[in-house]
């Protein structure tokens, strides 16, 4: 499997033949293998954990959307100590100690029956699941330097979605079959995979830890103010992963006559956009100032697509089809630009010494978009209408237009924060 990641990475950048190919080879090949490995299992278990959990288990949408807020609650609570254990023992194993808990948590769902038992095995596999990325994101920064390092993290970002994508299809087939013994050997999938992936993990290289100075700062990161306010923004602006895969499906079936097969195409052309454009958009944010533009281009273009997907209020036709792919497209665009500002600012505003505790604090942010996002989408799409996409054009204005101003702010007390007291 790396000699396959290794000869795609040399067949689709012909003009940067040796750089890009050694985004996925050395140590990041087992950093990319682990990770799709580990996305093979996550597009196919969260493709069909709502239906289980409802249909199989019993569950209320009610409880089976409180036990995953109260699991995102609890990550955003962990993620900024767990990032500074992994600055203190090492990136490579607090993420593969996430992953062992994660793969052996999902087999606690084989036990559920009821509301209690599924909170309590959320918060476990629901918070190591959403605490990992900003661990990994940490790690990768740990094994690249200069330009490579967000060109990394952009291709493991690929490499995602091409794992989301495969792993969906297998949660496709899981839901045709509509079976209990299907779920729950998809459980036992999901949680192999997550302790396979953690096994992977293992073979990486280590990243030094970086000890605690006597006398130094303890969680610089609470004491970065606007790191926190940039990462309080991009936030703000990861609702934007909730308008596909949520809020769309909603309005679509809801509030148009568009026929169900556009989700399904609307869906797809995001993840091709994204595996063939994310790293060539990702080049435009390898300096801090570059970045912040992107984040302000990025909600702009988002707003543009929530008034664009307004206007296919109950319509019907190839019209509400053609309005949805344009719509969709420019909210592609803003993804695109949005993920490359979210790197490029977390990673170069991350002193060396504290990738895990920065990175871990900065995904919080859009660990806690995903944990609302249902219920946000639910209520302005559902609920409001066209008034539900024109607010949500404002709140992604307000989340991207401050991101410059603040990048600035951050960029200006960089010195301040490495001084110890």
């Amino acid at each position: 499997m790396s000699r396959i990641l290794r000869r795609s990475a040399r067949a689709s950048s012909p003009g940067q033949p040796g750089r890009l190919a050694g985004l996925v080879s050395g140590p990041l090949a087992e950093v990319q293998l682990a990770t799709l490995v580990l996305t093979l299992g996550t597009g196919a278990w969260f493709t069909c954990w709502a239906v289980f959990f409802t249909r199989s288990v019993g569950l209320s949408a009610t409880s089976f959307g409180a036990g995953v807020t109260a699991a995102g609650v609890v990550s955003l609570v962990l993620g900024s100590p767990l990032g500074y254990l992994a600055d203190r023992l090492g990136t490579r194993e607090v993420l593969v100690c996430l992953g062992m808990v994660q793969g052996l948590a999902t087999l606690g769902y084989l036990l559920v029956s009821e509301f209690w038992g599924f909170m309590a095995v959320s918060l476990v596999a629901v918070t190591a699941q959403r605490i990992a990325p900003g661990i990994r994101v940490a790690l990768v920064a740990g094994l690249t330097t200069g330009g490579d390092r967000l060109q990394a993290i952009s291709t493991n970002r690929v490499i995602q979605h091409v794992g989301l994508t495969v792993g969906s299809a297998l949660g496709a087939l899981v839901l045709v079959l509509d079976r209990r013994a299907a779920y729950l050997a998809l459980v036992v999938l999901y949680a192999v995979l997550n302790l396979a992936a953690a096994m992977l993990t293992l073979r990486v290289e280590r990243v030094p830890p970086v000890p605690r100075t006597p006398g130094g700062p303890g969680m610089r990161v609470l004491r970065d103010r606007p790191f926190l306010l940039i990462t309080s923004l991009s936030g703000v602006l990861a609702l934007n992963w909730g308008v596909l895969d949520t809020g769309l499906p909603l309005w679509v079936t809801t509030h148009t006559e568009a026929p169900l097969w556009t989700i399904g195409v609307l869906v797809t052309g995001n993840t091709v956009a994204i595996v063939a454009f994310q790293n060539r958009v990702s080049r435009a944010a390898d300096k801090v100032a570059g970045a912040a533009r992107l984040g302000t281009f990025s909600g702009v273009a988002l707003a543009v697509a929530c008034l664009l997907f307004a206007l296919s209020y109950q319509r019907g036709g190839m019209v509400v089809v053609a309005v949805l792919l344009l719509a969709a497209a420019v909210h592609t665009f803003g993804e695109l630009l949005f993920s490359a500002s979210g790197w490029g600012l977390s990673v170069g505003l991350t002193p060396d010494e504290a990738h895990g505790e920065y990175q871990s604090t900065f995904a919080a942010g859009s660990a806690t978009a995903l944990s609302f996002a249902p219920m946000v989408m639910t209520t302005l799409l559902v609920g409001w209408g066209v008034a539900g996409w024109l607010t949500l054009a404002g709140v992604f204005l307000a989340g991207a237009l401050p991101t410059v101003p603040a990048s600035r702010w951050a960029l200006r007390t960089r010195r301040q924060l490495e001084a110890p007291g």
